[in-house]
Protein backbone atom coordinates (compact mmCIF):
# COMPACT_ATOMS: atom_id res chain seq x y z
CA UNK A 1 0.00 0.00 0.00
CA UNK A 2 2.86 1.98 0.74
CA UNK A 3 4.48 1.95 -2.43
CA UNK A 4 1.10 2.33 -4.26
CA UNK A 5 0.55 5.77 -2.33
CA UNK A 6 4.26 6.71 -3.28
CA UNK A 7 4.08 6.02 -7.28
CA UNK A 8 0.95 8.11 -7.33
CA UNK A 9 2.25 10.69 -5.46
CA UNK A 10 5.16 10.43 -7.79
CA UNK A 11 2.80 10.19 -10.73
CA UNK A 12 0.86 13.50 -9.39
CA UNK A 13 4.12 15.37 -9.41
CA UNK A 14 5.52 14.03 -12.42
CA UNK A 15 2.14 15.47 -14.24
CA UNK A 16 1.90 18.41 -12.43
CA UNK A 17 5.37 19.60 -13.05
CA UNK A 18 5.45 18.68 -16.68
CA UNK A 19 1.85 20.27 -17.99
CA UNK A 20 2.81 23.83 -19.39
CA UNK A 21 -0.03 26.15 -20.10
CA UNK A 22 1.05 27.93 -23.45
CA UNK A 23 -1.65 30.40 -22.66
CA UNK A 24 1.09 31.89 -20.49
CA UNK A 25 2.71 32.71 -23.47
CA UNK A 26 2.07 36.35 -24.73
CA UNK A 27 3.73 38.21 -27.79
CA UNK A 28 5.43 41.31 -27.51
CA UNK A 29 7.04 43.27 -29.80
CA UNK A 30 9.70 46.61 -30.23
CA UNK A 31 11.10 49.07 -32.65
CA UNK A 32 14.54 50.26 -32.57
CA UNK A 33 15.85 52.92 -34.35
CA UNK A 34 18.90 54.66 -34.77
CA UNK A 35 20.14 57.63 -36.94
CA UNK A 36 22.63 59.42 -35.44
CA UNK A 37 26.31 58.56 -35.51
CA UNK A 38 27.64 56.87 -32.91
CA UNK A 39 28.05 53.58 -31.26
CA UNK A 40 23.90 52.67 -29.50
CA UNK A 41 23.42 49.55 -27.62
CA UNK A 42 20.49 47.18 -26.63
CA UNK A 43 19.18 44.03 -25.40
CA UNK A 44 15.79 42.24 -25.78
CA UNK A 45 14.24 40.48 -23.12
CA UNK A 46 12.22 37.86 -24.77
CA UNK A 47 12.00 34.53 -26.27
CA UNK A 48 11.84 32.94 -29.92
CA UNK A 49 12.77 36.69 -31.32
CA UNK A 50 12.15 37.21 -34.87
CA UNK A 51 13.02 40.74 -36.78
CA UNK A 52 13.17 43.09 -39.77
CA UNK A 53 16.39 44.86 -40.37
CA UNK A 54 17.12 48.09 -42.52
CA UNK A 55 20.26 49.01 -42.63
CA UNK A 56 21.26 52.04 -44.58
CA UNK A 57 24.65 53.76 -45.13
CA UNK A 58 25.66 57.56 -44.69
CA UNK A 59 25.80 59.28 -47.57
CA UNK A 60 22.64 57.30 -49.23
CA UNK A 61 25.49 54.55 -49.06
CA UNK A 62 24.11 51.19 -49.48
CA UNK A 63 20.97 48.96 -48.00
CA UNK A 64 19.92 46.48 -46.64
CA UNK A 65 16.84 45.28 -45.78
CA UNK A 66 16.64 41.26 -43.85
CA UNK A 67 13.35 39.37 -42.72
CA UNK A 68 12.57 36.90 -40.17
CA UNK A 69 16.58 37.07 -39.07
CA UNK A 70 16.52 35.55 -35.44
CA UNK A 71 17.65 37.33 -33.03
CA UNK A 72 19.09 36.16 -29.15
CA UNK A 73 17.54 36.52 -25.23
CA UNK A 74 19.42 38.75 -23.52
CA UNK A 75 22.75 39.49 -25.97
CA UNK A 76 24.27 42.98 -26.16
CA UNK A 77 23.55 44.57 -29.83
CA UNK A 78 25.49 47.20 -30.93
CA UNK A 79 24.27 49.37 -33.45
CA UNK A 80 27.39 51.76 -35.06
CA UNK A 81 25.61 54.18 -36.60
CA UNK A 82 28.04 56.47 -39.57
CA UNK A 83 27.98 60.53 -39.71
CA UNK A 84 30.10 63.24 -39.83
CA UNK A 85 31.48 65.43 -37.70
CA UNK A 86 30.73 68.23 -40.05
CA UNK A 87 30.66 68.93 -43.72
CA UNK A 88 34.02 68.87 -44.34
CA UNK A 89 35.67 66.13 -41.68
CA UNK A 90 33.83 62.74 -41.61
CA UNK A 91 34.42 60.21 -39.47
CA UNK A 92 34.29 56.55 -40.22
CA UNK A 93 31.04 56.13 -42.00
CA UNK A 94 30.30 52.58 -42.49
CA UNK A 95 27.17 51.61 -40.47
CA UNK A 96 27.10 48.31 -38.46
CA UNK A 97 24.99 46.27 -36.51
CA UNK A 98 27.02 44.12 -33.89
CA UNK A 99 26.36 40.98 -32.01
CA UNK A 100 28.25 40.82 -28.55
CA UNK A 101 30.83 42.84 -30.67
CA UNK A 102 31.13 40.82 -33.61
CA UNK A 103 30.16 42.54 -36.70
CA UNK A 104 26.94 41.01 -38.22
CA UNK A 105 25.84 42.92 -40.81
CA UNK A 106 26.94 46.39 -42.28
CA UNK A 107 27.42 48.38 -45.29
CA UNK A 108 29.20 51.23 -46.59
CA UNK A 109 28.37 55.29 -47.07
CA UNK A 110 27.45 56.77 -50.45
CA UNK A 111 30.05 58.99 -52.03
CA UNK A 112 27.28 61.51 -52.37
CA UNK A 113 27.32 65.32 -51.24
CA UNK A 114 24.49 64.80 -49.04
CA UNK A 115 25.52 64.38 -45.63
CA UNK A 116 23.35 62.72 -43.65
CA UNK A 117 24.07 59.40 -41.14
CA UNK A 118 23.30 55.56 -41.39
CA UNK A 119 20.39 54.16 -40.11
CA UNK A 120 19.49 51.04 -38.37
CA UNK A 121 15.46 50.11 -38.17
CA UNK A 122 14.96 46.76 -36.15
CA UNK A 123 11.04 45.80 -35.65
CA UNK A 124 10.91 42.70 -34.05
CA UNK A 125 8.78 40.46 -32.37
CA UNK A 126 9.23 37.35 -29.45
CA UNK A 127 7.68 35.70 -26.31
CA UNK A 128 7.25 36.84 -22.56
Amino acid sequence: MRKLKRGISFLALFLILSCSNKDDLREISGTYEFNVAGKHSFVINANHIKANIRIVGANGGETIIMEDIPLDKNVEYTAMIGGYKNKKVFNDLKTELLNNLVTEFEVNAGNTQQFNNGLIRIDWVGFD
